[in-house]
C-alpha cells in the first residue's frame, strides 16, 4: 500500500527514513478533538477545557509515536530477515513500513509481521506499568488517566491489527500461513485480501447501523475505517500483482528504442531547444564521433546561465555514464525502478557500453498494463519469489511487447 497524498521526511531512526503523509494532519486534528471533547471529559469529569486539550494533545502524540514504534518493529524484524525497508510513513489511520520487495519465505513474512503487534503489546505493558507507578507516586489524575488510556489504545491496536484481513497484520500472518501450505504467494494474497474486504464491509455496516441509532461519532469512525480497509485491501492487491508482474518482465520488453544522442559539441542552447523541449526524456546520451562519452540531464543544462548557453558545449556539463543510474536490458523492472526512485527520473539502458534504449518510470505501468491486456503477461504466471523450501519457483518469462 502506498502513501495517499504525498509525504515529507522528518528524520531517520535506526537507519530508516521516517516520513509523514499529508493525510496524517487532518486525522491527527480529529483524534485530538475526539480525545479532548469526548474521551477525557467522560473519563475524568469536572476539569477545565484547557486540561482536556493538553491531555488530548499529549495522548495523540504519544499514540502516534506508538504507531511509529509499531512500524519500526516491522522494519527491524524485516532487516533481520533480509527484507529491505525503504522508509516508514505515518499516514491516515496508521503507518506503513514500505519494503522494497516481498519477503522471500513464509517464515520471513510471519516473523516480520508479528513483530508489529508484539511491539504494541509491549508498549501496552509499559504504559500500564507507568500508570501503576504514577498511582503509587500519587501523580495527578490527568497523568494517570492519559497513561491508562495509552495502555488501552496500544492493546486495541495490537488486537485490531491481528484481524485476518489483508493488509492488516493479521491478514499478512494469515497470508504467510496459506503461502506455507500452498506454496503460492499470489493465491495466499488473494485469500487474505478477501478477508480484508469482508472485514471492511462489516465495519461499514456497523457504522451505518450506529448512525441510524443516532451514534454519530462512533458510526462515522466505523464507516470511515471500514471504507479505508476495503480500499486498502483492493489497492494492496493491485500493487502486489503489478510488482510481481514487473519482477518477471525485463527492461528490454518495455523500454523505448535507442534514444536520440546529443553530439558533444552541440551548444547547451541547441540541446535545450532541440532535445529537452521537444522530447519526453529528461536525460540523453552524449556522443563524440559515434562513441558514448557520458550523459547529460535536464538539471545539468538548467544550471548553465542563460547568457552562456549559446557558447557552452554540451560536453562541458556531461557526466560520465558510470555516475548516472542506468539499467541493463535483461534485468527486471522492479530492480530498475528501484534505482529510478533513488534519484533518477529516467534511466538509460546500456549494453556493452552502448545505449540501446531509455526507460521512463512514468510510462512503465501503462506499458505493463498494455502487455497484460494483450495477454503477454498475467499475474497468474507469477509465483512466490521462493517456495516454502527456500528454492526459487520458476515462471514463464514475459514476452517482448
Amino acid at each position: 500500500m502506498l502513501p495517499l497524498f504525498g509525504s515529507f521526511r522528518i528524520g531517520r531512526w535506526f537507519g530508516f527514513p521516517i516520513r509523514i503523509d499529508y493525510s496524517w494532519f487532518p486525522v491527527a486534528a480529529l483524534v485530538i478533538w475526539t480525545f479532548s471533547t469526548r474521551e477525557f471529559p467522560r473519563a475524568l469529569p469536572f476539569y477545565p477545557s484547557s486540561a482536556y486539550l493538553a491531555m488530548g494533545t499529549a495522548a495523540a502524540l504519544l499514540f502516534f509515536l506508538s504507531v511509529l514504534l509499531h512500524e519500526l518493529g516491522h522494519a527491524l524484524a524485516g532487516r533481520m530477515r533480509g527484507v529491505t525497508v525503504e522508509h516508514i510513513t505515518l499516514f491516515i489511520f496508521g503507518g506503513i513500513a514500505q519494503a522494497r520487495d516481498e519477503p522471500r519465505r513464509p517464515l520471513d513474512e510471519f516473523l516480520l509481521t508479528a513483530a508489529g503487534p508484539l511491539t504494541s503489546l509491549a508498549l501496552a505493558g509499559l504504559f500500564h506499568a507507568a500508570r501503576l507507578a504514577a498511582e503509587a507516586w500519587y501523580a495527578s489524575p490527568p497523568v494517570i488517566t492519559v497513561l491508562g488510556f495509552l495502555a488501552l489504545l496500544n492493546f486495541v491496536l495490537a488486537v485490531f491489527n491481528m484481524i485476518p484481513g489483508f493488509p492488516l497484520d493479521g491478514g499478512r500472518i494469515f497470508r504467510s500461513i496459506v503461502w506455507a501450505v500452498t506454496g503460492d504467494l499470489l493465491r495466499a494474497t488473494r485469500w487474505a485480501t478477501r478477508g480484508g474486504r469482508l472485514f471492511g464491509a462489516a465495519l461499514i455496516a456497523l457504522g451505518l447501523f450506529n448512525l441510524s441509532r443516532g451514534q454519530f461519532i462512533s458510526g462515522l469512525w466505523a464507516a470511515f475505517i471500514g471504507w479505508f480497509v476495503v480500499n486498502a485491501a483492493a489497492s494492496s492487491l493491485r500493487h502486489f500483482e503489478l510488482r510481481h508482474l514487473m519482477r518477471q518482465i525485463p527492461v528490454a520488453a518495455v523500454m523505448s528504442p535507442r534514444p536520440c544522442a546529443i553530439e558533444a559539441g552541440l551548444s547547451v542552447e541547441r540541446a535545450i531547444s532541440d532535445f529537452f523541449l521537444r522530447g519526453r526524456q529528461e536525460a540523453y546520451p552524449v556522443e563524440r564521433d559515434g562513441g558514448l562519452i557520458g550523459v547529460v540531464d535536464v538539471r545539468a543544462v538548467s544550471e548553465v546561465p542563460a547568457n552562456l548557453r549559446a557558447g557552452t558545449p554540451v560536453s562541458a556539463v556531461t557526466r560520465p555514464a558510470e555516475e548516472f543510474p542506468v539499467a541493463q536490458p535483461d534485468e527486471s523492472l522492479v530492480d530498475a525502478l528501484f534505482r529510478a526512485r533513488a534519484g533518477a527520473s529516467s534511466l538509460l539502458v546500456i549494453r556493452d557500453g552502448f545505449v540501446v534504449g531509455a526507460l521512463d518510470p512514468r510510462e512503465v505501468v501503462t506499458r505493463v498494463r498494455r502487455m497484460q491486456r494483450l495477454g503477454l503477461v498475467s499475474p497468474d504466471q507469477v509465483a512466490a519469489p521462493e517456495g516454502p523450501d527456500g528454492e526459487g519457483v520458476r515462471t514463464p518469462p514475459a514476452k517482448s511487447a
